[in-house]
């Protein structure tokens, strides 16, 4: 039978194991803070004009299910579906539109996406998401391309020293009480968006893996106690009968 202290054993090491399986995830969380990258966060050029990576110590906000309020995520990794940007887990990614500053999807316009208008769909440094309108001239002929801004991301920075909430492997949450700053790149208080880029996770690999060790090394010590208490029982009741 295995006792508290053995499953405790077991936990870490599903937990750290989990942590490598997820090292080069885009905008991954480790669940141990002592595995996790320092400094300026790690990426690697992509070739989707759809992918960004946001500024050192903020996050995108992403909306759950209708009602649900915004976590937050590093994964950068965006994609149009049924006309809505959406995170690569399929959430809703908010922004602000061009007619006001509430927060909300950013959608294009269905008209464009009806008549098949929409092309070149692209992320810009300074968060606007824009496609390319591509139309004919009924009576000329003219072929005619315009630049079209559906909104602009949001992004959100937590107060220095705050802990945000780990919700998943790319989510997090704002503790209670607590409330981030939020804005867009290049706005004057968040810096710009590193354009056709692609988050590569906050998880030190060496790192990891060395606590991977060193939790696979417990287990086999409170294993190894575990037998070595189970023969002395066993001597001591051979003793008395």
């Amino acid at each position: 039978m295995i006792d508290a202290s053995m499953s405790d054993a077991l936990g870490r090491i599903a937990a750290r194991a989990q942590d490598v399986l997820h090292a080069y995830q885009g905008g991954f969380e480790p669940e141990a803070h002592d595995a996790t990258l320092s400094g300026k966060p790690a990426f690697e050029a992509s070739l989707d004009p759809l992918s960004v990576v946001a500024p050192e110590g903020t996050y995108f906000l992403v909306g759950g299910a209708a009602g649900s309020p915004a976590s937050y995520s590093r994964d950068g990794a965006f994609t149009f579906a049924d006309g809505t940007l959406r995170a690569s887990d399929g959430s809703v990614v908010l922004g602000t539109g061009t007619r006001g500053a509430q927060l909300g999807p950013l959608t294009i316009d269905p008209v464009d996406r009806a008549l098949g208008k929409v092309s070149d769909e692209r992320i810009e440094g300074d968060g606007s998401v824009c496609y390319t309108r591509v139309s004919v001239d009924p009576r000329t002929g003219a072929r005619r391309t315009d630049r079209i801004t559906v909104g602009r991301l949001a992004l959100a920075r937590f107060p220095a020293g705050t802990l945000p909430v780990r919700l998943d492997a790319t989510h997090l949450g704002a503790p209670r009480g607590v409330t981030p700053h939020v804005g867009a790149p290049a706005d004057g208080n968040f810096a710009m968006l590193t354009t056709h880029a692609r988050d590569l996770g906050r998880l030190d690999l060496v790192a990891g893996l060395a606590r991977l060790q060193e939790a696979y090394l417990s287990f086999e010590a409170l294993r190894a106690a575990g037998s070595a208490r189970g023969s002395v029982s066993k001597t001591t009741m051979d003793l008395v009968k």
